[in-house]
């Protein structure tokens, strides 16, 4: 059979080389018509930075974009990518060829009591060898191809894992962030009020010793301050966690994060949550993601598994010059070379390469099973995130109508002050009561904040609106 021929049939079987095992279709499971409590036209998702702007908060702001770039556990994450990046690159070469360059110098001495080699050449004599060494091994199955298609499929699942820890970390810092805000402004109350029970203490002391008083409103009194001054502590705790807190998710030391609070002391409020939720919810979150590229990569081991029942084919290639004396050693006749083909195939192997294929449909099932759960999930998950929202807006409504007709009451009381209607004292009590309950009001804010911002995880991102708050 000439070399001609030869090309021929290996070019033939290359054409004929199929790959076994199942083709991937995306899995896919029903939304709902439509969200409960959402009706409306599918609003559309934002670039992460771009919605955090719509908390018209600088400082906020620059700790998204610090912890994008400077967060250690999503560079980690990054790594890991490229990493799985890389492994799509060796599992692709498995398919190409592998050519070796080696060489030989050195004295033999053959026994010559055989009768090979030669007579000649028994006894003792040089050898030199120079030349290319390879081989080829025919993904005639598609196994290479399937296990590229599974790394490619890692791959992806690692991106978006690392795409959940983003937005994790993002709501993270978000919520760190208005939390700080929350306790400040607290704070802010808390100093507002300790310097008016202090007043009051003050004013009952004064009418205790004009002989106006028992001694018990004093006691009261007093007991009121220190009740009061006990609500700062927590509060200056709290807000150094939380500055801590952003400095480890931005990658800074506590000592060096600088912030600053806000001029009103206000609670920065995320945008406008749309009229319905984002339509490709079930395509964006990461989890969904990730267990949609987990059945790929599993669907794509079963054509490996299967692949492994095949003959393994390869062509062995071998060209180089061998001779006694060097300088022969690049003349035709120390030329030798081997080209040709093998092929070899497990006869029995205890039933363990059908087990194995078994036990890789099971995994794609288990997958599948796994999608349609993180689908029910993230549904749940969207779910509850608006039910725990409506809750937090009806307190915050209910907490502020509370507040107004504390200031509308305050406002009657001193007016009777100034015209001499009544004294200081019940203008005092109304006041210390106006910022108990805004206190309370900055509370129900943080709380609706923060459900906001569980709604952007659930949602796997922010959403466009063109209504601001």
């Amino acid at each position: 059979m000439n070399m001609t021929r030869t090309a021929s049939i290996l070019a033939l079987i290359v054409i004929a080389g199929c790959t076994v095992g199942p083709d991937y279709v995306a899995p896919h499971a029903e939304a709902p018509p439509q969200w409960l409590g959402q009706p409306g036209v599918p609003s559309q998702s934002v670039p992460d930075e771009r919605w955090w702007a719509g908390f018209h908060d600088p400082q906020l702001s620059r700790l998204i974009h610090e912890a994008l770039i400077r967060n250690n556990d999503l560079a980690a994450a990054e790594k890991r990518v490229e990493a799985a990046r890389d492994q799509i690159r060796i599992e692709a070469a498995a398919s190409s060829p592998v050519i070796g360059l080696g060489g030989i110098a050195e004295n033999r001495r053959q026994s010559q009591t055989i009768q090979w080699p030669p007579r000649a050449s028994a006894g003792d004599y040089r050898y030199w060898s120079l030349g290319f060494d390879g081989s080829w091994e025919l993904d005639l199955f598609g196994m290479t191809r399937r296990r590229t298609e599974a790394a490619r499929a890692s791959q992806a699942e690692m991106a978006a894992e690392r795409d959940g820890l983003r937005l994790r970390l993002l709501a993270e810092v978000g919520a760190d962030y208005v939390t700080w805000c929350a306790a400040l402004a607290r704070l802010q109350v808390a100093e507002d009020r300790i310097a008016l029970v202090a007043h009051q203490r003050d004013l009952v002391t004064h009418e205790w010793r004009a002989g106006a008083r028992g001694h018990a409103d004093v006691d009261q009194a007093e007991a009121d301050l220190a009740a009061a001054q006990q609500t700062v502590p927590p509060l200056v705790a709290q807000a150094t966690e939380m500055k801590n807190a952003l400095a480890i998710l931005t990658a800074t030391t506590p000592e060096a994060m600088q912030l600053t609070p806000r001029a009103d002391f206000s609670i920065p409020l995320p945008p406008a949550r749309p009229p319905s939720l984002p339509s490709e919810m079930l395509t964006r979150r990461p989890d969904i993601q990730a267990a949609t590229f987990r059945y790929a990569r599993d669907n794509a081991e079963i054509g490996v598994a299967v692949a492994s029942l095949y003959p393994k084919v390869a062509i062995p290639l071998d060209f180089g010059v061998t001779t006694s004396t060097l300088h022969q050693a690049f003349t035709t006749a120390s030329l030798l070379w081997q080209l040709g083909v093998t092929a070899g195939e497990t006869i029995y192997a205890g039933g363990r390469r059908t087990a194995q294929i078994d036990a890789a449909r099971l995994q794609r099932d288990a997958a599948w099973l796994g999608y349609r759960q993180a689908v029910l999930n993230a549904m749940r998950d969207v779910e509850d995130r608006l039910a725990t929202i409506g809750d937090a807006s009806a307190r915050t409504s209910s907490v502020n109508l509370e507040l107004a007709s504390a200031r509308e009451r305050l406002m009657h009381t001193e007016r009777e002050y100034r015209s001499g209607e009544a004294s200081l004292l019940p203008t005092i009590v109304d006041r210390d009561l106006v910022d108990q309950i805004h206190d309370r009001v900055i509370a129900t804010q943080l709380a609706l904040a923060i459900s906001d911002l569980a709604l952007y995880k659930s949602l796997g991102g922010g959403w466009e609106t063109n209504s601001t708050r």
